[in-house]
């Protein structure tokens, strides 16, 4: 009697292309994220003026419209060489950002203009690791369930064969 039987080649892609994207843009998340922060230098920035992005939608549950937006100040920083810069932060910032006001950023060394707010060590790394590890998980899981869909059909075929 065989211990199992094995799976189509097409169900196995299609039950490990889902954990596969995850994997894949967890990645590309990761790899966006490095590219920034390998050359970041950290800075005092000054905020000059601050553009709002307005958006509007419509909860899906409770039908009622939520108004929101986006604030991307235009910060005035000096690098590490003295020089001063102005630039817009490429990423909302997680605050209500006012004129005048100071806050830690980090800029770009080779792109002056490329700047966005510092953040830790978990809100950097938050999604690419989530992704990745949803898609680890996500692959392991699909691998237990085509173990276990192989088994199950072993046990039916073995038992019809066995009653013919």
């Amino acid at each position: 009697m065989a211990e199992t039987v094995r799976q189509p080649l097409w169900m196995r892609f299609l039950m490990f292309a889902l954990p596969g994207i995850f994997i894949l843009f967890g990645l590309l998340a990761f790899l966006d994220s490095w590219r920034f922060v390998r050359n970041a230098q950290p800075a005092q920035a000054e905020i000059l003026s601050v553009r709002y992005v307005y958006k509007s939608r419509t909860d899906s549950t409770t039908k009622r419209t939520v108004e929101n937006g986006d604030y991307y100040p235009t910060v005035l920083y000096q690098d590490a060489a003295g020089d001063w810069w102005q630039a817009e932060t490429h990423l909302p910032v997680f605050f209500t950002p006012e004129v005048g006001q100071t806050f830690e950023i980090l800029y770009h060394e080779e792109n002056r203009g490329w700047v966005q707010e510092r953040h830790g060590f978990f809100t950097t790394w938050m999604v690419p690791l989530i992704m990745a590890g949803l898609g680890i998980a996500g692959a392991f899981g699909m691998r237990f369930a085509l173990r276990s869909m192989s088994r199950a059909d072993a046990k039916r075929l073995a038992a019809k064969g066995g009653s013919s």
